[in-house]
Protein backbone atom coordinates (compact mmCIF):
# COMPACT_ATOMS: atom_id res chain seq x y z
CA UNK A 1 0.00 0.00 0.00
CA UNK A 2 2.54 2.74 0.35
CA UNK A 3 4.15 1.86 -2.43
CA UNK A 4 0.84 2.53 -4.26
CA UNK A 5 0.65 5.93 -2.27
CA UNK A 6 4.08 7.00 -3.52
CA UNK A 7 2.58 6.30 -7.00
CA UNK A 8 -0.19 8.60 -6.09
CA UNK A 9 2.25 11.11 -4.40
CA UNK A 10 4.17 11.07 -8.03
CA UNK A 11 1.15 11.84 -9.86
CA UNK A 12 0.17 14.79 -7.43
CA UNK A 13 3.58 16.61 -7.40
CA UNK A 14 2.59 16.66 -11.31
CA UNK A 15 -0.80 17.65 -10.60
CA UNK A 16 -2.12 20.17 -13.01
CA UNK A 17 -0.71 18.26 -16.07
CA UNK A 18 -2.30 15.21 -14.34
CA UNK A 19 -5.38 16.70 -13.37
CA UNK A 20 -6.16 17.90 -16.73
CA UNK A 21 -5.90 14.32 -18.56
CA UNK A 22 -7.78 12.65 -15.44
CA UNK A 23 -10.77 14.32 -15.50
CA UNK A 24 -10.19 14.38 -19.53
CA UNK A 25 -10.26 10.57 -19.48
CA UNK A 26 -13.59 10.21 -16.95
CA UNK A 27 -15.21 12.34 -18.63
CA UNK A 28 -14.59 10.87 -22.61
CA UNK A 29 -15.57 7.57 -20.62
CA UNK A 30 -18.83 8.79 -19.24
CA UNK A 31 -20.21 10.53 -22.41
CA UNK A 32 -19.04 6.84 -24.27
CA UNK A 33 -21.03 5.32 -21.74
CA UNK A 34 -24.23 7.24 -22.19
CA UNK A 35 -23.77 6.84 -26.48
CA UNK A 36 -23.45 3.10 -25.79
CA UNK A 37 -26.63 2.99 -23.24
CA UNK A 38 -28.71 5.05 -26.13
CA UNK A 39 -27.18 2.34 -28.79
CA UNK A 40 -27.87 -0.63 -26.38
CA UNK A 41 -31.66 0.53 -25.47
CA UNK A 42 -32.24 1.01 -29.20
CA UNK A 43 -30.74 -2.82 -30.00
CA UNK A 44 -33.31 -3.91 -27.28
CA UNK A 45 -36.37 -2.43 -28.41
CA UNK A 46 -36.27 -3.75 -31.74
CA UNK A 47 -35.50 -6.99 -30.46
CA UNK A 48 -38.34 -7.00 -28.24
CA UNK A 49 -40.33 -5.38 -30.57
CA UNK A 50 -40.38 -8.49 -33.41
CA UNK A 51 -43.53 -10.16 -33.18
CA UNK A 52 -45.09 -6.40 -33.39
CA UNK A 53 -42.78 -6.30 -36.53
CA UNK A 54 -44.16 -9.64 -37.36
CA UNK A 55 -48.52 -8.13 -36.94
CA UNK A 56 -47.53 -5.24 -38.66
CA UNK A 57 -48.72 -3.41 -36.01
CA UNK A 58 -49.51 0.17 -36.17
CA UNK A 59 -49.19 2.71 -33.02
CA UNK A 60 -50.23 6.32 -32.85
CA UNK A 61 -48.26 9.95 -32.25
CA UNK A 62 -50.99 11.79 -30.51
CA UNK A 63 -50.91 15.53 -31.04
CA UNK A 64 -53.07 17.80 -28.90
CA UNK A 65 -54.96 21.39 -29.44
CA UNK A 66 -52.98 24.36 -27.90
CA UNK A 67 -55.42 24.89 -24.41
CA UNK A 68 -57.59 22.21 -24.97
CA UNK A 69 -58.11 18.66 -23.52
CA UNK A 70 -59.52 16.00 -25.64
CA UNK A 71 -63.09 14.52 -25.06
CA UNK A 72 -63.03 11.31 -27.46
CA UNK A 73 -66.44 9.41 -27.54
CA UNK A 74 -67.49 6.72 -25.88
CA UNK A 75 -68.04 5.27 -29.58
CA UNK A 76 -64.67 5.34 -30.03
CA UNK A 77 -63.68 4.09 -27.01
CA UNK A 78 -66.05 1.21 -27.38
CA UNK A 79 -64.44 0.45 -30.53
CA UNK A 80 -60.80 -0.16 -29.03
CA UNK A 81 -62.43 -2.35 -26.69
CA UNK A 82 -63.98 -4.45 -29.49
CA UNK A 83 -60.45 -4.76 -31.18
CA UNK A 84 -58.47 -5.90 -27.71
CA UNK A 85 -61.36 -8.20 -26.87
CA UNK A 86 -60.96 -9.81 -30.84
CA UNK A 87 -57.65 -9.67 -29.70
CA UNK A 88 -56.93 -7.62 -32.44
CA UNK A 89 -55.21 -4.49 -30.10
CA UNK A 90 -54.21 -4.35 -26.78
CA UNK A 91 -52.98 -0.64 -25.13
CA UNK A 92 -51.52 0.47 -21.76
CA UNK A 93 -51.24 3.08 -19.41
CA UNK A 94 -47.92 3.72 -18.09
CA UNK A 95 -47.83 6.94 -16.43
CA UNK A 96 -51.18 8.57 -15.76
CA UNK A 97 -52.75 5.80 -13.44
CA UNK A 98 -54.07 6.38 -9.73
CA UNK A 99 -52.47 10.13 -10.44
CA UNK A 100 -55.14 11.50 -7.98
CA UNK A 101 -54.44 8.85 -5.22
CA UNK A 102 -51.13 8.89 -3.67
CA UNK A 103 -51.29 5.04 -2.31
CA UNK A 104 -52.63 3.65 -5.61
CA UNK A 105 -50.76 0.32 -5.95
CA UNK A 106 -48.64 0.87 -2.34
CA UNK A 107 -47.06 3.98 -4.09
CA UNK A 108 -45.05 2.07 -6.51
CA UNK A 109 -45.13 3.01 -10.22
CA UNK A 110 -47.58 0.65 -12.28
CA UNK A 111 -47.98 -0.46 -15.77
CA UNK A 112 -51.58 -1.12 -16.87
CA UNK A 113 -52.30 -3.68 -19.49
CA UNK A 114 -55.36 -4.16 -21.62
CA UNK A 115 -55.21 -7.08 -24.34
CA UNK A 116 -55.55 -11.30 -23.68
CA UNK A 117 -52.76 -10.82 -26.48
CA UNK A 118 -49.91 -9.44 -24.76
CA UNK A 119 -48.62 -12.76 -23.27
CA UNK A 120 -47.88 -14.01 -26.87
CA UNK A 121 -46.25 -10.85 -27.87
CA UNK A 122 -44.46 -10.44 -24.86
CA UNK A 123 -43.67 -14.30 -23.86
CA UNK A 124 -40.98 -13.24 -21.34
CA UNK A 125 -43.01 -11.55 -18.86
CA UNK A 126 -44.86 -14.81 -18.01
CA UNK A 127 -48.42 -12.53 -17.94
CA UNK A 128 -49.92 -16.22 -18.79
CA UNK A 129 -53.03 -16.25 -16.17
CA UNK A 130 -56.40 -15.15 -17.43
CA UNK A 131 -56.68 -11.01 -16.69
CA UNK A 132 -57.54 -9.67 -14.04
CA UNK A 133 -54.84 -9.26 -11.96
CA UNK A 134 -51.69 -8.08 -10.93
CA UNK A 135 -47.68 -8.92 -10.95
CA UNK A 136 -45.09 -7.79 -8.40
CA UNK A 137 -41.24 -6.68 -9.89
CA UNK A 138 -38.56 -8.53 -8.77
CA UNK A 139 -37.22 -6.27 -6.29
CA UNK A 140 -40.74 -5.80 -4.89
CA UNK A 141 -40.76 -9.84 -4.17
CA UNK A 142 -40.82 -9.39 -0.50
CA UNK A 143 -43.42 -6.55 -0.57
CA UNK A 144 -47.27 -7.51 1.07
CA UNK A 145 -49.37 -5.17 -1.56
CA UNK A 146 -52.87 -4.91 -1.23
CA UNK A 147 -55.10 -5.46 -4.36
CA UNK A 148 -55.23 -2.58 -6.82
CA UNK A 149 -58.12 -0.51 -7.57
CA UNK A 150 -59.17 0.01 -10.86
CA UNK A 151 -62.62 1.38 -12.13
CA UNK A 152 -64.35 -0.12 -9.10
CA UNK A 153 -62.35 -3.64 -10.07
CA UNK A 154 -60.33 -5.14 -7.38
CA UNK A 155 -57.11 -7.12 -8.78
CA UNK A 156 -55.37 -8.79 -6.33
CA UNK A 157 -51.08 -8.57 -6.42
CA UNK A 158 -50.86 -12.62 -7.22
CA UNK A 159 -47.47 -13.24 -8.89
CA UNK A 160 -43.53 -12.04 -8.90
CA UNK A 161 -42.29 -11.16 -12.52
CA UNK A 162 -38.56 -12.55 -13.50
CA UNK A 163 -36.07 -10.91 -12.58
CA UNK A 164 -34.99 -8.16 -15.09
CA UNK A 165 -37.99 -8.44 -16.93
CA UNK A 166 -38.30 -5.44 -19.33
CA UNK A 167 -41.95 -4.42 -21.26
CA UNK A 168 -40.65 -3.72 -24.98
CA UNK A 169 -43.35 -1.03 -26.52
CA UNK A 170 -42.42 1.20 -28.46
CA UNK A 171 -44.05 3.62 -27.55
CA UNK A 172 -41.95 3.61 -24.15
CA UNK A 173 -38.91 1.71 -25.58
CA UNK A 174 -37.53 -0.68 -22.95
CA UNK A 175 -39.73 -0.17 -19.61
CA UNK A 176 -37.53 -1.89 -16.88
CA UNK A 177 -40.52 -3.68 -14.67
CA UNK A 178 -38.14 -4.67 -11.41
CA UNK A 179 -39.80 -2.11 -9.26
CA UNK A 180 -43.15 -1.54 -11.20
CA UNK A 181 -46.58 -3.78 -10.54
CA UNK A 182 -47.80 -4.76 -13.83
CA UNK A 183 -51.76 -4.76 -13.78
CA UNK A 184 -53.78 -7.03 -16.64
CA UNK A 185 -57.07 -5.25 -16.18
CA UNK A 186 -60.46 -6.17 -17.75
CA UNK A 187 -61.24 -4.60 -20.99
CA UNK A 188 -64.36 -4.00 -19.06
CA UNK A 189 -62.94 -1.29 -17.42
CA UNK A 190 -61.14 1.00 -20.05
CA UNK A 191 -64.41 3.02 -20.83
CA UNK A 192 -64.48 3.58 -17.14
CA UNK A 193 -61.52 5.18 -17.07
CA UNK A 194 -60.52 8.49 -16.01
CA UNK A 195 -60.48 11.36 -18.71
CA UNK A 196 -56.50 11.52 -18.34
CA UNK A 197 -56.38 7.58 -17.65
CA UNK A 198 -58.34 7.29 -20.87
CA UNK A 199 -56.32 9.40 -22.77
CA UNK A 200 -53.03 7.95 -22.27
CA UNK A 201 -54.80 4.59 -23.34
CA UNK A 202 -55.74 5.78 -26.64
CA UNK A 203 -52.61 7.06 -27.35
CA UNK A 204 -50.95 3.74 -26.39
CA UNK A 205 -52.96 1.74 -28.83
CA UNK A 206 -51.29 -0.78 -30.84
CA UNK A 207 -53.92 -2.54 -33.50
CA UNK A 208 -52.54 -5.73 -35.16
CA UNK A 209 -52.74 -6.49 -38.63
CA UNK A 210 -54.99 -3.77 -39.26
CA UNK A 211 -57.21 -3.13 -41.84
CA UNK A 212 -57.25 0.76 -43.58
CA UNK A 213 -60.42 1.46 -42.79
CA UNK A 214 -60.22 0.64 -38.88
CA UNK A 215 -57.06 2.62 -38.89
CA UNK A 216 -58.93 5.64 -40.75
CA UNK A 217 -62.16 5.13 -38.28
CA UNK A 218 -59.85 4.75 -34.86
CA UNK A 219 -58.07 7.81 -36.12
CA UNK A 220 -61.64 10.06 -37.20
CA UNK A 221 -63.40 8.81 -34.19
CA UNK A 222 -59.98 10.11 -31.74
CA UNK A 223 -59.51 13.48 -33.83
CA UNK A 224 -63.53 14.11 -33.15
CA UNK A 225 -63.09 14.41 -29.67
CA UNK A 226 -60.16 16.75 -29.98
CA UNK A 227 -57.27 13.72 -29.89
CA UNK A 228 -55.59 14.20 -33.49
CA UNK A 229 -53.39 10.61 -34.08
CA UNK A 230 -50.65 10.01 -36.68
CA UNK A 231 -50.46 6.11 -37.67
CA UNK A 232 -46.95 4.37 -37.74
CA UNK A 233 -46.39 1.45 -38.99
CA UNK A 234 -44.19 -0.19 -36.42
CA UNK A 235 -42.29 -2.44 -39.50
CA UNK A 236 -41.86 0.21 -41.65
CA UNK A 237 -40.88 3.20 -39.04
CA UNK A 238 -38.94 1.07 -35.77
CA UNK A 239 -35.95 -0.11 -38.22
CA UNK A 240 -35.69 3.20 -39.92
CA UNK A 241 -35.46 5.18 -36.40
CA UNK A 242 -33.29 2.43 -35.33
CA UNK A 243 -31.16 3.10 -38.97
CA UNK A 244 -31.23 7.06 -37.72
CA UNK A 245 -30.10 5.96 -34.00
CA UNK A 246 -27.44 4.26 -35.14
CA UNK A 247 -26.01 6.74 -37.28
CA UNK A 248 -25.76 9.72 -35.09
CA UNK A 249 -24.64 7.52 -32.38
CA UNK A 250 -22.06 5.85 -35.04
CA UNK A 251 -20.31 9.49 -35.24
CA UNK A 252 -20.41 10.13 -31.33
CA UNK A 253 -19.00 7.05 -30.31
CA UNK A 254 -16.55 6.25 -33.28
CA UNK A 255 -15.61 10.40 -32.40
CA UNK A 256 -15.23 9.67 -28.69
CA UNK A 257 -12.99 6.85 -29.19
CA UNK A 258 -10.96 9.04 -31.19
CA UNK A 259 -10.34 11.44 -28.40
CA UNK A 260 -9.76 9.15 -26.27
CA UNK A 261 -7.24 7.52 -27.53
CA UNK A 262 -5.72 11.13 -28.55
CA UNK A 263 -5.97 11.64 -24.60
CA UNK A 264 -4.02 8.22 -23.49
CA UNK A 265 -1.77 8.72 -26.42
CA UNK A 266 -1.07 12.48 -24.48
CA UNK A 267 -0.89 10.54 -21.05
CA UNK A 268 1.40 7.93 -22.05
CA UNK A 269 3.73 10.40 -23.25
CA UNK A 270 4.09 12.24 -20.27
CA UNK A 271 4.13 8.63 -18.48
CA UNK A 272 7.16 7.80 -20.15
CA UNK A 273 8.68 11.30 -19.62
CA UNK A 274 7.79 11.14 -15.64
CA UNK A 275 9.44 7.48 -15.61
CA UNK A 276 12.45 8.84 -17.10
CA UNK A 277 12.64 11.57 -14.48
CA UNK A 278 12.18 9.18 -11.97
CA UNK A 279 14.73 6.63 -13.33
CA UNK A 280 17.30 7.41 -10.75
CA UNK A 281 15.23 7.58 -7.80
CA UNK A 282 13.89 4.05 -8.93
CA UNK A 283 17.61 2.97 -9.40
CA UNK A 284 18.59 4.03 -6.02
CA UNK A 285 15.56 2.22 -4.26
CA UNK A 286 16.74 -0.98 -5.59
CA UNK A 287 20.43 -0.01 -4.14
CA UNK A 288 18.35 0.00 -0.80
CA UNK A 289 16.90 -2.98 -1.15
CA UNK A 290 13.51 -2.45 -2.97
CA UNK A 291 12.53 -5.21 -4.88
CA UNK A 292 11.00 -5.28 -8.65
CA UNK A 293 7.61 -5.68 -7.11
CA UNK A 294 7.85 -2.76 -5.08
CA UNK A 295 9.32 -0.50 -8.20
CA UNK A 296 6.17 -2.35 -9.89
CA UNK A 297 3.76 -1.38 -7.70
CA UNK A 298 4.66 2.29 -7.40
CA UNK A 299 4.26 2.82 -11.38
CA UNK A 300 0.83 1.09 -11.48
CA UNK A 301 -0.30 3.53 -8.65
CA UNK A 302 1.01 6.52 -10.69
CA UNK A 303 -1.28 5.11 -13.49
CA UNK A 304 -3.75 4.16 -11.81
CA UNK A 305 -3.83 8.32 -10.24
CA UNK A 306 -4.89 9.02 -13.56
CA UNK A 307 -6.00 6.34 -16.00
CA UNK A 308 -7.91 4.33 -13.62
CA UNK A 309 -9.27 5.49 -10.48
CA UNK A 310 -11.48 9.16 -11.38
CA UNK A 311 -12.84 7.14 -14.73
CA UNK A 312 -13.51 3.97 -12.60
CA UNK A 313 -14.84 5.84 -9.97
CA UNK A 314 -17.25 8.04 -12.29
CA UNK A 315 -18.59 5.22 -14.25
CA UNK A 316 -19.68 3.81 -11.06
CA UNK A 317 -21.68 6.82 -9.84
CA UNK A 318 -23.42 6.72 -13.56
CA UNK A 319 -23.87 3.23 -13.45
CA UNK A 320 -25.58 3.62 -9.95
CA UNK A 321 -27.75 6.40 -11.43
CA UNK A 322 -28.74 4.27 -14.42
CA UNK A 323 -29.64 1.50 -12.32
CA UNK A 324 -31.56 3.93 -10.05
CA UNK A 325 -33.18 5.62 -13.03
CA UNK A 326 -34.14 2.40 -14.35
CA UNK A 327 -32.16 2.38 -17.57
CA UNK A 328 -33.07 -0.14 -20.20
CA UNK A 329 -29.41 -0.77 -20.69
CA UNK A 330 -26.63 0.08 -17.66
CA UNK A 331 -24.36 -2.27 -18.53
CA UNK A 332 -23.05 0.17 -21.24
CA UNK A 333 -20.95 1.34 -18.41
CA UNK A 334 -19.18 -1.85 -17.55
CA UNK A 335 -18.37 -2.58 -20.47
CA UNK A 336 -16.86 0.87 -20.65
CA UNK A 337 -14.97 0.52 -16.85
CA UNK A 338 -13.72 -3.18 -18.15
CA UNK A 339 -12.02 -1.52 -21.48
CA UNK A 340 -10.65 0.70 -18.99
CA UNK A 341 -8.99 -1.67 -16.31
CA UNK A 342 -7.47 -3.55 -19.76
CA UNK A 343 -6.25 -0.31 -21.19
CA UNK A 344 -5.22 0.37 -17.72
CA UNK A 345 -3.19 -3.32 -17.18
CA UNK A 346 -1.86 -2.97 -20.40
CA UNK A 347 -0.40 0.65 -20.07
CA UNK A 348 1.31 -0.99 -16.69
CA UNK A 349 2.69 -4.08 -18.45
CA UNK A 350 4.48 -1.53 -20.72
CA UNK A 351 5.75 0.59 -18.49
CA UNK A 352 6.95 -1.51 -15.81
CA UNK A 353 8.86 -3.66 -18.97
CA UNK A 354 10.43 -0.08 -20.42
CA UNK A 355 11.35 1.55 -16.59
CA UNK A 356 13.34 -2.16 -16.27
CA UNK A 357 14.49 -2.40 -19.57
CA UNK A 358 16.02 1.26 -19.60
CA UNK A 359 17.46 1.30 -15.95
CA UNK A 360 18.00 -2.70 -15.68
CA UNK A 361 15.93 -3.68 -12.94
CA UNK A 362 15.49 -7.06 -12.12
CA UNK A 363 16.78 -8.06 -15.38
CA UNK A 364 14.90 -7.86 -18.84
CA UNK A 365 11.18 -9.25 -18.58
Amino acid sequence: MRELWDGFVMALRRWPVMLALAGTIAVACVVLSLALVDVLSQVAVLRGAKKLREHHAVIFSPYYPHGKDSSVGEDTVKYLADMIDRREAYTAVVFNMGLDDPNFAGGHPTLVLFGDVIPELFPDLQLTDPAPYASRGAKLADRNIDPVSIAGESIPVVKTLPAGATFFDVGVAGLPLDRRIVIRAPTKTLPLLNPTERQEALTRAVLLDPAEEVVDEFVSGAAQGGLFLVPHEVSIDQPQRFRETMMSSAMYIVGMLGFIALVFAAFVSSARLTMRQEGRAFKIRQMYGATPMHISLRIGGFLAAVALVPPVVLLSLLLLLLLVAGAPAPGAALWVMAAVILTFAFLWISSVRDVFAREQIGGRT
